[in-house]
């Protein structure tokens, strides 16, 4: 409850500056708290709503209300002010960022996950002494074909172990 309440409070002064500076007023997005794993925050720019990580909240608070809530309602007030046709960290929504928002237009966190994020199936590649963990969501993807490649040697990750076993 009070971590909606903060997000609430937090989510009204970025869009007291979105409605000066556009000169209008704006609906208060409805709010979803139940994100997990390692996104911070999602918008469902069609529904008006935003979703919020709370376990990531809890730990970056700071840094989370002054760059993660104004760049999920960036994504809202760039599509309704420029249209479906944007790209989603593109011109539009980086202006609002910075001109609008006065924040740096940052695409990702830097959030440590690995409490929020369970990457149970161990993975290698061919890099010696490197194991990439993954989540169920991608352990299940390459059982229906899908391939991974390691980001440093480009080989195909094979399964080794799930943590726990």
């Amino acid at each position: 409850m009070q971590a909606e309440v903060a997000l609430r409070f937090g989510l009204i002064y970025w869009m007291e500056k979105v409605e000066t500076y556009f000169g209008k007023t704006y609906p208060v997005p409805e709010l979803d708290l139940s994100l997990r794993g390692k996104c911070a925050g999602q918008a469902y720019l069609q529904r008006w709503k935003l979703r919020f990580n709370l376990a990531l909240m809890a730990e970056n608070y700071q840094d989370f209300m002054i760059n993660v809530v104004p760049h999920e309602l960036a994504h809202l007030v760039a599509f309704r002010e420029f249209g479906h046709q944007i790209k989603p960290h593109g011109r539009e929504w980086q202006a609002v960022m910075e001109q609008v928002l006065g924040v740096p237009a940052k695409t990702t966190h830097q959030y440590d996950v690995t409490k929020t994020a369970k990457q149970d199936y161990i993975y290698h590649c061919g890099c010696p002494e490197r194991a990439h963990g993954l989540t169920i969501r991608r352990h299940k993807k390459i059982a229906q074909g899908i391939k991974y490649l390691c980001r440093t040697c480009r080989q195909e990750l094979v399964f080794k172990e799930k943590k726990g076993l």
